[in-house]
This record gives structure tokens, C-alpha cells and sequence, in this order.
């Protein structure tokens, strides 16, 4: 990357994943970088993004034009149409950023939410003209989703987490579009791929030991959009009497305020409350540093379930126990982990509901199949309920089976490198260097 460019990611109000993919980005930068974020002020956009989440009328709507091929076409282009209307904002910030960059000849732009890539498309080649620059728009998807509205015809690049697809994406482009559609694997913070040292995996291994009296420490990241807080709030409580330590980690809002209230009262829960969006990713990232550092992760399978990719010797390598997915995008990061064997598939899956959920005894020869099983995933689902939820995680880690999730035997696929920030930024200089 060149110190004579600009490099500009935009930021938006909907959700927290688009966040941790830019910082996990602007991570993978030198120091000597010139970068900006800009984000967009639309309060309306990130109401709706919850009610489209917690709503069920509005989530079977949603899930409707997402899952029907032609409604899908019908809205992503309405979708489209009213970002190029809606372009002003983005354009006076960009124009207020030529003033402070006067010099720079190459501006890169890396959009993480693909409604600012609609805008930076409609009007990359006007403001290119006006500003006397050139303009290369990136886009980095944030989920294995293939859906419309990541088609951005006049990009330069659109980065995938997955060969299906980028096969899916490029066969929705335009005939005309000169846009490349790239596969790598999900940008994960270099920071979170540091190697514990042994010390730090000792003290992580001694959580998952049946008989050790350390707490397991589990944290829970809230969504942006608030969802499911009923069903964790009842889950933590099922837990209170056991020998587990939770941190939850979520925005302060009027969805959150009265949950947090709860918490406060349970002394084996820590909250981390971030002011901003910026600052709860900030707090999530840091629990990774703490002695006493988190062994599982109880989340939906949205981009966060994409820290499947590292190991458990890895800072940011949890255990990942989820909840039910919430929307399209969430269902096929759920397949993307099916696909690559990272967490159980539908019949192991019910066959351990079955197991651990009852009194049932596992013999000797059970046991061993299960512990070899549970060295190849990095995830395990959870059940509806939330105290099932409870005793089944109880018998996880009773069993052995979550002790042995540390030994996991990594798949040697592309897909499944940690290193995706930098292979999108090698990516991106061998584009430059055409121009």
C-alpha cells in the first residue's frame, strides 16, 4: 500500500458486523497509511434493521424477497435505485475529504455494507472527473451470502468468503461489468490470530477440564439489532448456580438498557457496555487480552461464527456455541459452516440433542467416538430452549466433549486460512499496480 493514496472505508448504522470486518481490515494496514472512515448518519435505516430482526411479520417478509428469486431481483433493485437518489451525503463528504487530501491521485474505497457501495458506484466516475482523482471501489461481503443487493456492477473488486459464492455473485453481474469477484477467506483481525503461548492455552485448557474447579469463562456478544435477549437473559440464569463466568458484551441503548439492568444483579456476569458501536467492538476485541481469557463464544452464526476459521491456539479462536439463525444471510453462514465440517452435521447434531439432554450414560466406545468427532468442529448448536440450553452445555462440558473441541485437527483449505485480511490487501495492490 502506497503513503501517496487515500485509503477510505464507510461505515453505517446497521448492525456491528460491517464494523468488525473494517477494523479487522484497517488492522492489516502499516501505521504510515493515509485512511479515513466515514460513516453515514441514518437513524431510520438502523430502526428498521431491528424490527426487520425481532419482528416475526417482518422477518418472514424479509425472508420471502430474499428466498423468491424473481422478488429478490424486484427489490435489490429498488434497493439500488433509492441509494443512487439518496447519494448526496456520501458526495459532500467525499468532496470534504478532497480538501483535506488535496495531493493524493488514488483514492481506495472499501465498503463493508453494500448500501454506500451502491452510492460510491452511481457516482464514482462523476466524482473522479470533479475531484481529479481515481476512485477504485472494493467491496468486502461480510456474510456467505450471495444475495442482490452485494451485485455491485461498477466495483472494482468484490471480495467472497467462499468459492460458491463468488460463483453465485458473478453470475448476477451485468454482461458489461468489468467487476472482479475474488474468493478469500473471512477477514478476522490479525490480532486475534496471534498463537497463545503455552502458559496462556494451560491456563484456557484447565476451563474446559470436567473436574477442574476454574470457571468455564463464556462471553456473549449482543447483535446491533438486539435480538434473542430473552432467550440469553433465561440461559445465564439457568447458570447462576454453576461454576461458569459470563461477560456480555453489547450497545447501550433503549433495546439493551433493561437487560443490562438485569445482569447487574448476577455476580458472575461482567458487562462490557460500549457508548457507540466503534467503542462495543472495541470492548469485545480487548476480552481476548484478558488473563483470564473467554473459552467459549455464545453467538448467533453471523460474521462473528467466521472466528470458526481459527484455532483454538489462537487469541481469538473460542469455542462457538450457537443460537438459531436470524435471517437468509444467517442460514448460509450456518451451511458455510455444514459445508466445511466445522460444526455437526444435522444427524451428529440431534444424536447429541438426544444424548445430552437425558440421563443417558456414554460408554467407553461412545465416548471415544464423540471426543474424536467433537477434535474436528469448532462449533456446536445450541438448543430452542433455553433451559435445555443450560444442561447441555453443563454435559459438554461434563463429557469431555468441549475439552476435546481444543485439539481440533484444522482443514487445510483456502477458505479456511486465517490470513483473509491480508490476502484481500495483496489482492488489491495487484490491482493498483495495473494502474
Amino acid at each position: 500500500m502506497s503513503k501517496d493514496n487515500l485509503t477510505v472505508f464507510t461505515t453505517a448504522p446497521t448492525g456491528l458486523g460491517h464494523i468488525r470486518v473494517m477494523d479487522a481490515l484497517r488492522d492489516g494496514l502499516p501505521d504510515n497509511i493515509n485512511v479515513e472512515e466515514l460513516g453515514i448518519k441514518n437513524i431510520n435505516a438502523a430502526k428498521i434493521h431491528r424490527l426487520g430482526s425481532i419482528l416475526p411479520v417482518l422477518q418472514k417478509i424479509t425472508e420471502f424477497y430474499q428466498t423468491n428469486p424473481l422478488v429478490e431481483k424486484i427489490v435489490a433493485g429498488i434497493f439500488k435505485t433509492y441509494h443512487h437518489i439518496h447519494s448526496r451525503e456520501i458526495v459532500n463528504k467525499l468532496k470534504g475529504l478532497r480538501k483535506k487530501y488535496p495531493d493524493t491521485k488514488k483514492w481506495l474505497i472499501v465498503s463493508t455494507h453494500f448500501a454506500f457501495a451502491h452510492e460510491i458506484e452511481y457516482v464514482k466516475h462523476k466524482l473522479e472527473k470533479q475531484l481529479n482523482l481515481q476512485i477504485f471501489l472494493f467491496v468486502v461481503m461480510t456474510d456467505d451470502s450471495p444475495q442482490r443487493v452485494w451485485v455491485i456492477n461498477n466495483a472494482d473488486i468484490i471480495f467472497s468468503p467462499s468459492e460458491k459464492t463468488s460463483l453465485t455473485i458473478h453470475s448476477m453481474l451485468n454482461s458489461e461489468s468489468q467487476t472482479k469477484v475474488v474468493t478469500i477467506s473471512f477477514p478476522v483481525s490479525p490480532r486475534l490470530t496471534q498463537k497463545l503461548d503455552k502458559n496462556e492455552f494451560d491456563r484456557l485448557s484447565k476451563q474446559f477440564e470436567p473436574s477442574s474447579s476454574e470457571p468455564l469463562h463464556i462471553e456473549i456478544p449482543i447483535s446491533g439489532a438486539a435480538v434473542q435477549l430473552n432467550f440469553l437473559s433465561k440461559l445465564i440464569e439457568a447458570l447462576r448456580n454453576e461454576n461458569y463466568k459470563f461477560t456480555v458484551v453489547g450497545q447501550d441503548s433503549i433495546y439493551t438498557k433493561m437487560f443490562f439492568g438485569k445482569l447487574r444483579n448476577n455476580p458472575n456476569v461482567q458487562l462490557a457496555i460500549g457508548a457507540n458501536a466503534k467503542q462495543t467492538v472495541n470492548y469485545y476485541e480487548s476480552l481476548f487480552y484478558q488473563p483470564f481469557r473467554p473459552g467459549v463464544e455464545i453467538t448467533k452464526p453471523s460474521e462473528q461464527a467466521f472466528k470458526s476459521i481459527l484455532k483454538p491456539t489462537e487469541r481469538g479462536g473460542v469455542i462457538l456455541l450457537l443460537t438459531n439463525p436470524v435471517g437468509r444471510q444467517e442460514k448460509d453462514n450456518l451451511n458455510f459452516l455444514l459445508r466445511h465440517d466445522l460444526v455437526p452435521d444435522q444427524k451428529h447434531q440431534e444424536k447429541l440433542f438426544s444424548i445430552l439432554l437425558t440421563n443417558h450414560i456414554l460408554t467407553n466406545n461412545e465416548l471415544s467416538y464423540w471426543t474424536y468427532r467433537a477434535s474436528h468442529w469448532r462449533g456446536i448448536r445450541l438448543p430452542n430452549d433455553p433451559a435445555d440450553a443450560a444442561r447441555y452445555i453443563i454435559n459438554l462440558k461434563k463429557s469431555g466433549i468441549l475439552l476435546s473441541m481444543l485439539s481440533y485437527v484444522s482443514h487445510k483449505k483456502k477458505e479456511l486460512t486465517s490470513d483473509g485480511v491480508k490476502q484481500i490487501w495483496q489482492e488489491i495492490d495487484a490491482f493498483l499496480g495495473k494502474f
